[in-house]
């Protein structure tokens, strides 16, 4: 089918108002943050509701169009990116209320493309909140698209990634017919629980896009913690920081936990961390933390950031200020014994005083570009990784330098595990992507940067071969897409059930066809 009869198809079932094929909008949709895909999609189909989304896909799927599930399109992965000529990208966006909470039985039901950041706004009325409640792109991101692809960071110290809290699942298959998991697969059955034989939601976490499209997830709803306290460190090496940080992992009472190497600092100085300081911030950590806490922040200034070497961050929560006491002289111990020395807790306390704020982070400090990767590893394994991580990084400096390359790192605690995510940023123009998704001020800023291709070849390369590196440890990965190896990593018989699923549910092979290597 050619693009023009694939957006003729889309046009025909929902209408011209909820299709675009214009070349501003294909080029935007055929780019992520990691860059263009070989081919634009045919056309951008946005469904208004459930129902025409599945006649849609009933309609595609019999006219053999590929399909690409979209949520708020921050994938650095290709998770939606077209594989060739002629695919239909599905900006699923507009399926973005929040459709029931049920506090009474803990939980709430949420259309896919609704994002983190309204869902939590919107359970905060009720004093209400999710195990894990957002990545630190929670403006943007949505739920299926965190569902799909999987995410982590805000509660993930004490609940892990975004599968945690998954009570049931609506998904659209490939030929257009509607799943629901858990419990709510019964007949008549009520989102209530998870366990409902065997796990057919976590089929469908982490899948990609490739055996459905998620429409509405029920997750758990509990009360919000009564009290919230901040603790920061600074530490001389990364040896220490992964010593500490690894053995706090799984540590009760602890929600985040994340780590910054002298990289981050910097790229935090050069942006004017000290500059979020400022009146409007220090009422928004006043609210949230009290006047005194909003004093000292202030206080901290600009030399806090740029003098810190490897700090880590964390937040502790629980049934009162007394019990989060007690759990934070438990870090201060272990800390302690790493070399940890008590620093101002000015990051983590503004990074929960308000946690969905429009993104920036798609830039570099000054404009650079940004791309990330990362593995997921066991505790024990932080340390030899982060080591080869920063011995890479030592070795290549005259390289990196040449082309103007540089590499932050982060750490985060993921439930029992620990997430190393190297950064790269360097000099080059603004991607579709960038025109799309940057700030205002960062696009009349920027916007005017020259191509750097070899630049940009060069970064790309080294972040294959980080990704290599951190497999040789033995990594797993959030948002596999189409950068990670999954399929030719897996057991055959693993990898025969895989395929089996992908089978039976999209015999044709028309649901984001490429991710996860099937």
């Amino acid at each position: 089918m050619t693009a023009n009869s694939a957006a003729e198809l889309c046009r025909a079932r929902l209408g011209a108002a909820h299709v675009r094929d214009d070349p501003q909008a294909l080029a935007f949709f055929g780019h992520d943050i990691a860059g263009p895909a070989p081919h634009p999609p045919a056309a951008i189909a946005r469904p208004p509701d459930v129902p025409s989304l599945q006649a849609l896909m009933a309609d595609l799927n019999a006219a053999g169009v590929a399909v690409l599930p979209r949520g708020g399109g921050l994938s650095y992965s290709g998770g939606y990116l077209p594989p060739a000529a002629g695919c239909v990208a599905l900006d699923l966006t507009a399926l973005d209320r929040v459709t029931e909470i049920e506090a009474a039985d803990r939980r709430v039901t949420v259309q896919a493309g609704c994002s983190w950041g309204r869902l939590h706004d919107a359970l905060a009325e009720g004093g209400l909140r999710t195990p894990f409640f957002g990545p630190l792109s929670g403006h943007g991101a949505t739920i299926g698209g965190a569902l799909s692809q999987r995410a982590a960071f805000f509660g993930s110290a004490g609940h892990g990634h975004s599968d945690a809290g998954v009570l049931s699942l609506d998904v659209v298959l490939a030929d257009g017919r509607l799943l629901r998991t858990g419990t709510a697969a019964a007949e008549g059955g009520l989102p209530f629980a998870r366990a409902f034989g065997p796990d057919l939601t976590g089929l469908f976490l982490g899948d990609c896009g490739a055996f459905g499209i998620k429409t509405a997830a029920t997750l758990t709803a509990l009360p919000a913690p009564a009290a919230t306290l901040f603790a920061s460190f600074a530490f001389d090496s990364g040896a220490a920081l992964a010593a500490a940080q690894a053995a706090l992992a799984g540590l009760p009472g602890l929600a985040d936990i994340y780590g910054f190497d002298p990289v981050s600092h910097d790229n935090l100085d050069r942006q004017g961390f000290s500059a979020l300081e400022g009146a409007a911030l220090v009422r928004e950590v006043g609210r949230a933390g009290g006047l005194k806490a909003a004093w000292r922040m202030a206080k901290a200034g600009r030399a806090f950031v740029r003098d810190l070497g490897w700090s880590l961050h964390l937040v502790a929560e629980g049934e009162s200020e007394a019990a989060c006491t007690a759990v934070l002289a438990e870090v201060a111990r272990i800390a302690g014994e790493e070399g940890g020395r008590p620093v101002p807790d000015t990051i983590p306390r503004v990074t929960r005083a308000k946690p969905f704020r429009p993104v920036k982070a798609f830039l570099g400090p000054a404009g650079e570009n940004w791309l990330p990767l990362h593995g997921l590893l066991p505790p024990s394994a932080l340390a030899p990784a982060l080591a080869a991580v920063t011995a890479l990084r030592d070795d290549r400096a005259a390289d990196l330098a040449a082309h103007g390359i540089r590499i932050s790192i982060l750490t985060a605690s993921v439930g029992t595990s620990v997430l190393l995510e190297p950064q790269l940023f360097w000099p080059d123009t603004l991607s579709a992507f960038h025109l799309g998704a940057a700030q205002p001020d960062q696009l009349e800023r920027y916007a005017d940067r020259p191509e750097n291709p070899a630049a940009r070849a060069a970064a790309k390369a080294l972040r294959a071969e980080l990704i290599e590196l951190l497999d040789g440890f033995g990594a797993s990965h959030l948002q596999l897409g189409r950068s990670y190896r999954y399929a030719d990593r897996l057991a055959p018989e693993a990898l025969a059930l895989a395929r089996a699923v992908k089978a039976a549910l999209d015999p044709k092979g028309l649901m984001n066809p490429g991710v996860l290597g099937l």
